[in-house]
């Protein structure tokens, strides 16, 4: 009977110091984050997770309010944010 033996090292992960995002690269990241969570929302509508729909809703509307902060509140002019409760 052979044994094999798995030895798993942790990868060690260097951060270099970067600069900041720049106000347009950030409010991008953002707004790919809203999305996210957009699609979340749809997924835990279709599971019937009432609970977990109402938190992503409260956490998209923290992340819309942080993009609008971000870019003068033009990020959102073209999309429509509205959502049935």
């Amino acid at each position: 009977m052979n044994v094999f033996e798995i030895v798993v090292e942790p990868r060690v992960r260097r951060r270099r110091m970067s600069e900041p995002l720049s106000e347009k690269k950030r409010a991008a990241a953002l707004f790919r984050i809203w999305h996210g969570m957009r699609e979340f929302c749809d997924e835990a509508e279709r599971l019937g997770d009432g609970e977990l729909v109402h938190f992503l809703e409260v956490a998209r509307l923290l992340v819309e309010e942080k993009v609008a902060a971000v870019t003068s509140g033009g990020a959102f002019d073209g999309i429509d944010t509205s959502r049935p409760n």
